[in-house]
Order: C-alpha cells, then sequence, then structure tokens
C-alpha cells in the first residue's frame, strides 16, 4: 500500500507507555545526525550507537549513550542485564550493507527505519522486505524529504496548476574530495556509490510522490573529471509517467551550482543555503506553473481573459513563503512518524515497495546509459528477490 497524504503522520506521537528505545547503526555522514534528533526528541530514548569504527565512542560519550562495535555486542549486553532489545533501529551504514544489517536487527524482531536507498538492487531490497514481513518487523525507509515541508507544501498545492503537463528539475553541486576518500564505497556503484545511488534516488522518488509512477526513462552520461571509473558523476534524464506527463532532469556532484534541494531548503546543515532561489523544479500544468522552492505560481490574469494564451498577460504570485518552511525539521516529522509506526498508529509513508520503486528508476538509468535506450520500468512483481543478500541460512524455515 502507497501512501498519498502525509499530512497526518508527522504529527507527535502519542505515548503508549513512555519513549521508544532506538539504536542508530552507522555513525558516518548521516548516522550522527539521526542520534541527535533520537537524544533531543521526548518520545524517543537514544539506547545505543553502533560502529565498527571505535572513535564513534566519543560521539555515543557526547550523546549520553552507550557505544557497541556491532549488533552481536549490543544483544549480548542486553541479554546479560536483562534488558528489553530497542524497538526500533536507524540504519545509516553503507548502501551495499543495508540489506544484511536490517536483516540481523530484523530477526532479533527490531523494528527499522533503513536510509535510502534500501539497497544497491532491487532484487536485494525485495527479499528485505519478504524476510521482515515473515519476522512481522515494520520498515520505513528513509526518504525524508517526503517530510520536508517544501514538499509537503508543494503536494498541497498542485491542484492549482490544473492537470500536470510537464516537470522540469535539476540537482547539482560540486561534493569534496574528502567526501571521497574518507568512504571509498562511494566511489563504485556496485557498493551503492555514485550520484545516481545516492543523490538522483531522493529526486526520482520525490517525482513518483509528487506525480505517480515513472513509465519510461532515457539517460545520457555527464562527461567524468573526478577520474573514478566504477561510478558515475551524474546523468541527464528525460521521463515519462504513467499519467502522461514528461519530465527532464540534470543531477551531476562535480559542478558548483546552488541548484541542488539542499541548498535552496537549507535542509542539510553540510550545505550552505543559498536564499532566494529560483526553479529547482519547475512544474507546468493545464492552468499554469509552478516553481519550487520559491513557490511563484505564474498564471494568466483572470480577468483578461478565460483562453490562457500567450496574448494574455501572466502574472506571478508566492503563494506560499519558504521562510516559514524553513522552520520545520523534515527528520523530527520522520522520527515521529516511525514512532507511530511501531505504535501501530500510521502505516509507513514510505514502504519498501516506494523504496523499490525509486531503486527500480535508477536500475533503468543505468541500463539506458549503458544500452544507449529508452528503459520501461520494470514491475515490482517481475522482480526476483535475492535471497543471498540477507545473510541468513538458506534453509531456514521462512523459504520454504
Amino acid at each position: 500500500m502507497r501512501s498519498d497524504s502525509i499530512t497526518a503522520n508527522t504529527t507527535k506521537p502519542a505515548l503508549k507507555s513512555g519513549p521508544l528505545n532506538i539504536v542508530v547503526v552507522g555513525a558516518g555522514l548521516i548516522g550522527p545526525r539521526h542520534a541527535q534528533h533520537v537524544n533531543d526528541n521526548d518520545s524517543t530514548m537514544l539506547f545505543a550507537i553502533i560502529d565498527l569504527n571505535p572513535s564513534t565512542k566519543v560521539v555515543a560519550q557526547n550523546l549520553n549513550t552507550n557505544y557497541f562495535s556491532s549488533i552481536e555486542e549490543m544483544i549480548e549486553y542486553c541479554t546479560m542485564n536483562g534488558l528489553k532489545l530497542p524497538d526500533g533501529a536507524i540504519i545509516c551504514t553503507p548502501n551495499h550493507t543495508h540489506v544484511p544489517v536490517a536483516a540481523k536487527l530484523a530477526s532479533f524482531g527490531i523494528n527499522l527505519l533503513v536510509e535510502k536507498p534500501v539497497s544497491p538492487t532491487a532484487e536485494e531490497s525485495k527479499a528485505l522486505k519478504i524476510y521482515s514481513n515473515f519476522k512481522k518487523v515494520k520498515v520505513l525507509v528513509g526518504h525524508h524529504r517526503r517530510f520536508n515541508p517544501f514538499i509537503i507544501a508543494t503536494k498541497k498545492n498542485l491542484y492549482k496548476i490544473g492537470s500536470v503537463v510537464a516537470i522540469q528539475g535539476t540537482w547539482a553541486l560540486k561534493k569534496h574530495e574528502d567526501y571521497f576518500k574518507t568512504s571509498p564505497w562511494r566511489t563504485n556503484s556496485e557498493t551503492g556509490g555514485g550520484t545516481l545511488l545516492i543523490n538522483l534516488v531522493h529526486d526520482l522518488d520525490l517525482l513518483q510522490y509528487l506525480f505517480g509512477p515513472i513509465y519510461q526513462v532515457y539517460a545520457e552520461s555527464l562527461p567524468k573529471k573526478r577520474g573514478y571509473e566504477k561510478v558515475d558523476e551524474g546523468a541527464a534524464l528525460t521521463l515519462r509517467f504513467k499519467s502522461g506527463a514528461c519530465g527532464t532532469f540534470i543531477c551531476s556532484d562535480n559542478v558548483p551550482s546552488p541548484f541542488n534541494f539542499e541548498s535552496s531548503t537549507g535542509e542539510n546543515p553540510t550545505v550552505p543555503l543559498h536564499d532566494n532561489l529560483h526553479g529547482l523544479y519547475r512544474i507546468f500544468g493545464s492552468n499554469g506553473t509552478l516553481s519550487i522552492p520559491d513557490f511563484n505560481l505564474y498564471q494568466n490574469h483572470p480577468e483578461l481573459s478565460e483562453s490562457n494564451t500567450w496574448l494574455n498577460e501572466i502574472r506571478s504570485k508566492r503563494i506560499v513563503d519558504p521562510k516559514v518552511l524553513m522552520k520545520q525539521k523534515p527528520f523530527d516529522s520522520q522520527l515521529n512518524h516511525f514512532v507511530n509506526i511501531i505504535n501501530d498508529n500510521h502505516i509507513p509513508n514510505c514502504n519498501i515497495d516506494d523504496g523499490i520503486s525509486a531503486l527500480l528508476v535508477i536500475q533503468s538509468v543505468q541500463k539506458s546509459l549503458q544500452t544507449g535506450l529508452p528503459q520501461v520500468i520494470p514491475d515490482i512483481t517481475d522482480i526476483k528477490p535475492d535471497f543471498i543478500s540477507l545473510g541468513l541460512d538458506l534453509d531456514s524455515e521462512w523459504l520454504s
């Protein structure tokens, strides 16, 4: 079941029996940020941070929480001390480890918030879906921009432009070299690296969230300048949605540019805000055009004519104040939603099927780059699960 509204899902949780214990697995770029939000939320307690790197002890100490080097060490600690296992886990490890880490936690009945992408392939993600369903574990996929107030406001105001006809979008910035040196997995697409799997997957999820499923994609590679041969630096895409709408999208992580979601919304504190940016997304409809993140709505003057043609004056009106939206934190809304899911108050706003759907578009982009041909997006039901990726005993009863 796919959700098309998150208005009710971002509400502060009604606690049944006190705050939920949450463990954060992975202390790289995004893990400490998740940990801080868990620590600051009245509905949650930060039970521990798990990471192989011993330097994570300092992060845990600063947040006054436990540190473990592995999931097994945490389980043993809870068993030896007669403690209940955490209610949920947020998985922030390298992309290619998401599925085995999630499966290990699910084997102990721990609910999951898995950072996007669920894994580098749809086949691995489908295996996790089947296993988590068997273990009756709840899973939320961390496409947190669905909770961003800019996206909520966009979805709410789309009706004002009539039927969506076309979409134009961009995600472009220049990453620094240390980003790759500190995490070499980012230099290989097989381990989940590259602009497509790390960044474009966000926007493709948002495009499908806003405009419905993508039917077909064609992609061209952007020139490589860094020298990492096993990973992309971006692509130019043409898209066709099942609704009939079409779109274009440019994605690059190696050009100086403010035209990216982070710079334009202030969502990520690592990336400086570029105030007053216009036209990151341009959404063209039968009754007008909406520009995001500035929320300028362009329409014909209603008093001049009902024909809506080029003969009539186009006027713009800002329908939402971006500065008000910047005060709201999507990570907090996502965490509240995760708590509500665990407490059986909500269904996941972004479930594994949603995560798989975004991955199928990414894999189709990759195939288009390889073949030079447009690709129709496969259906989730046609995907064969890769159970080996779970790292579990394949003779287990759940496979019978």
